[in-house]
Parts: C-alpha cells; sequence; structure tokens
C-alpha cells in the first residue's frame, strides 16, 4: 500500500545505513530491500542526507534499548555509575543481535556523516549528560570542569574500546569471549577502576 512506503523506506534505510555507514549506503540500495522506487524517497525525504537524519529519529523512536533514567530510582551516584557501565556495555556488546542505532553510532565515529550534529543530539548528548551528573555527584563540589570531561571520557573510552577494538583483540588473544559472566567482571573491572579514579580527586582537592 502507498500509505507505509515512508515506513518500509526508514526500516529499510535503518538496516542499511547500519550495515553500510552513511557514505558507503546507496538510495538504490535502500529502495530495492523496500520494495519501492528513487522517486519515493525524493517524495517523502528530499535528498540522502535529509533522508538519514530522519532514519535516526526514527530508530531512536523504535530503540527499545534506549537509556533508562539512572537518577530516578534513588539509588547512589556508585550505584548510578555502576548501572550507566552495565547498561552501555550491554548495549555495544549485545549477546545476540546488535543494535542498529549502535552500529551507526560506530559507523558515525569511523567516518562521520554530514548529519554528524543530529547524530550527537539524538544518540550521544543524552547518553552523555547522564553520565556527567552521575560523575558531577561522586567529584569533589570545587573539582575542575577538565577535570570532570577527563573522567566523564574515561569511563566512555574504557567501555568503547571492546566495541571499536573487538577485532584487534580476538586476534591479539583468539580465547577472548564476552559471554554472560566475562561481560559482568568486564563491568566490575570498569566500574573499579573508575570510581577508584574519580575517589582520588579526593585526596587531591
Amino acid at each position: 500500500m502507498a500509505t507505509d512506503t515512508p515506513q518500509r523506506l526508514l526500516d529499510a534505510a535503518l538496516d542499511v545505513f547500519a550495515e553500510q555507514g552513511y557514505q558507503a549506503a546507496t538510495i538504490q540500495q535502500i529502495v530495492k530491500r523496500a520494495g519501492t522506487n528513487i522517486a519515493a524517497v525524493n517524495y517523502h525525504f528530499r535528498d540522502k542526507a535529509n533522508f538519514y537524519a530522519e532514519v535516526i529519529v526514527y530508530g531512536c523512536e523504535k530503540d527499545s534499548s534506549a537509556p533508562p533514567d539512572f537518577m530516578q530510582d534513588n539509588l547512589q551516584p556508585e550505584q548510578q555509575l555502576l548501572a550507566f557501565i552495565q547498561w552501555f556495555l550491554q548495549r555495544g556488546l549485545k549477546i545476540g543481535k546488535e543494535s542498529l542505532l549502535d552500529q551507526i553510532h560506530m559507523q558515525e565515529l569511523a567516518n562521520p556523516s554530514p548529519v554528524l550534529d543530529k547524530v550527537v543530539e539524538k544518540l550521544i548528548r543524552p547518553v552523555h549528560l547522564q553520565l556527567r551528573d552521575i560523575v558531577a555527584a561522586l567529584l569533589p563540589e570545587n573539582c575542575a570542569e577538565e577535570t570532570l570531561r577527563f573522567h566523564c571520557f574515561s569511563v566512555i573510552g574504557q567501555c568503547n574500546l571492546y566495541k571499536i577494538g573487538k577485532p584487534i583483540m580476538t586476534r591479539l588473544y583468539p580465547d577472548i569471549e564476552l559471554d554472560e559472566q566475562a561481560m559482568q567482571r568486564l563491568v566490575q573491572h570498569i566500574y573499579s577502576v573508575s570510581l577508584a579514579g574519580i575517589r582520588a580527586e579526593h585526596a587531591q582537592s
């Protein structure tokens, strides 16, 4: 039916952009998968860049692994940090099908698209702001802005290493397996290292 054409295009584009990245993906690939034609993309979405931006919005709306509100359950900041790391790692290193949005995120890290600003605002900034609030609550009140940023990026960097570096890690250590038990050990390791670094700021303040 004509009325479901935008939906089919968005679903197909989410898959193709996640697999290929913005630069390599073609409108021809998307319309073939959606069972429609290029004219439909031009009519509903104008051009490739606008289409991609709409796909990001659509993906966020249907994403079942969107971040919870780590502040709402009256958890202590230490517990919030642990919950954040667990969510972030499990989202990026899922046992089974990887999040399509996470795949797009990784494609943007490797080869930023013309709509990177939209990706940051929809995918990255909401997550970063939650982590920033958690880390700020753990640091001394007089902590410098630069120090706060360092600790936020340190947490994210440790988690992202296992997403970005997995192909190299498994070649350095072929016996690496990130099953559920190994995932929990990794969560605890990153949490312990991050919390120790944050607490060290109190001794220096």
